[in-house]
């Protein structure tokens, strides 16, 4: 797998899109609000916007440089847009980074 670790950090390094990425872990660990009608399919837009308090065309902005990263994987359903982790990107992330740091 072929991953841009620069591309990634990048992605990374917005405190707004980690408070993103942590929404997107706690929804998985069963911890959402839920609410749209699929709250098993991932994050929708909606609860990134009333969680952070921001307004949509920012939450899109930080959605779609974490998708370009290939970190977090969009399905839109309907007019909702979904999203989740890619834990295989996030693997292979972790595993470059040691191996370009030698840790």
């Amino acid at each position: 797998m072929n991953i841009n670790v620069v591309k990634i950090s990048s992605a990374l390094s917005d405190p707004i899109r980690h408070r993103i990425l942590l929404l997107i872990i706690n929804h998985e660990r069963g911890e959402s609000q839920g609410c749209c009608p699929s709250p098993s399919e991932g994050v929708c837009n909606c609860d990134i916007v009333s969680s952070l308090g921001l307004i949509q065309s920012r939450v899109s902005y930080h959605m779609k440089e974490l998708v370009g990263a290939e970190i977090v994987i969009e399905e839109a359903k309907g007019k909702w847009k979904f999203y989740s982790l890619n834990r295989k990107t996030l693997r292979e992330y972790l595993k470059q980074v040691a191996l370009d740091y030698n840790l």
